[in-house]
């Protein structure tokens, strides 16, 4: 009888065990100032005046539902001065070199070069004849290497903390209404760049930068979106390293003999 009572009240103790909410093992997330986590990013772009890498590429035309995937090696330079070669079976499927005033875009397949400025606007570096605009190079030169914040007179900054980033915004407001023009995203543990987005005059994304897989202190995926026209870079880097010596010839145009050259509009 005793022995069936015990019985009887460890298995009501272990129900009610059961039953009980477990305890939740919570740490208290970082807490960070704005100036804190301004000089964690523009310490991280200001140390950067080169980046090097190697691996694998992805480019999305989500509208065409189109893909292509590429190995790829990147040289980007302080100044939007960049040399990418995109290869297949070590084939060059394309090659883009811009000085930092001018970029060159080469598809050996299609014997052309596409050729204008840096700043050209993005319609024009959609056009259907040039299938690899997804890979503007300015956008690929402040992806690997963003700038500092670095507010202006008249500039307002915005910061905002959620349990697993900080993030700050800037932009210019007029008479209490504005628009943000860049806005950054840190991870709240580390301070490390998550995610970057650049805004144009009305508010909408121009371009949607994520940042992940980063080994001593550099990222190795990094996935380059322009929301408004469907395309998407992803990088995913093997190698990766900071200020490498750069030959300004790296960055010299390449058009071979017999090649057409088409010219991006302003």
């Amino acid at each position: 009888m005793a022995l069936a009572l015990l019985a009887a009240l460890a298995v009501s103790g272990c129900a009610a065990a059961r039953g009980r909410p477990q305890a939740l093992r919570l740490t208290k997330p970082r807490t960070a100032t704005l100036e804190e986590v301004l000089a964690a990013y523009d310490s991280y772009c200001n140390g950067l005046r080169s980046f090097s890498g190697s691996g694998d590429l992805e480019l999305h035309d989500l509208w065409a539902g189109r893909l292509r995937k590429l190995g790829v090696r990147l040289v980007a330079s302080r100044g939007g001065r960049l040399y990418l070669k995109g290869s297949v079976l070590v084939v060059t499927a394309l090659q883009v070199v811009s000085d930092g005033e001018r970029f060159w875009f080469q598809v050996p397949s299609r014997n052309t070069v596409w050729t204008g400025s840096n700043d050209a606007p993005i319609h024009a570096e959609g056009a259907d004849q040039a299938p690899y605009y997804a890979l503007r190079p300015r956008d690929v030169t402040s992806a690997f290497l963003p700038e500092a914040l670095a507010p202006g007179v008249g500039d307002v900054v915005l910061f905002e903390a959620d349990p697993e980033s900080f993030s700050v915004s800037v932009g210019r407001i007029d008479s209490g209404r504005g628009s943000a023009r860049t806005r950054v995203f840190l991870d709240r543990e580390t301070l490390r760049l998550l995610r970057l987005r650049t805004y144009d005059e009305s508010g909408d994304a121009v371009t949607d930068v994520s940042f992940g897989a980063w080994t001593e202190g550099l990222p190795r995926q990094v996935r380059i979106a322009r929301p408004a026209q469907g395309y998407v870079a992803s990088f995913s880097l093997d190698k990766a390293e900071a200020n490498v010596s750069v030959p300004d010839r790296l960055f010299a145009p390449r058009i071979p003999e017999g090649y057409t050259v088409e010219e991006v509009p302003d």
